[in-house]
């Protein structure tokens, strides 16, 4: 179940926060390339270069994107996240890592933008 929280406008209006999605990379790069891709849909992007500077972040988040190429360590904890209710997005460098679980999508790279974007969606279909 996705909660969605609201801000108070004048007059008693109500408008939905734009839902926040962590994002985890060491490349800078791929964390600008993240953020520019679900902006343009509407979605706000915290860019983290670890695990452990995303922690606290991610704890809130709808979902976080998080980069295949981190420690095993910062993985395996960002897939901890699932049993929280936060969906996972992992950014896999190999063809061989296969698993399914409702709040998990895996993306094998090289990808694009509307891969994020639609790997994003399903975990709201299908939280």
């Amino acid at each position: 179940m996705v909660v969605h929280c609201v801000k108070t406008i004048a007059r008693g209006t109500q408008l939905p926060n734009r839902p926040n999605i962590v994002a985890i990379a060491r490349d800078s790069a791929l964390l600008r390339s993240l953020a520019f891709a679900l902006q343009a849909h509407g979605y706000k992007v915290a860019p983290f270069g670890s695990w452990t500077a995303a922690k606290e972040s991610a704890a809130g988040a709808l979902c976080v994107v998080v980069d295949g190429r981190l420690p095993a360590a910062d993985r395996a904890a960002c897939l901890e996240m699932i049993g929280r209710g936060v969906g996972v997005v992992l950014l896999a460098d190999e063809d061989t890592l296969h698993t399914e679980h409702s709040g998990l999508q895996i993306l094998h790279k090289p990808l694009s933008g509307p891969d994020v974007l639609a790997a994003v969606t399903a975990l709201r279909k299908n939280p």
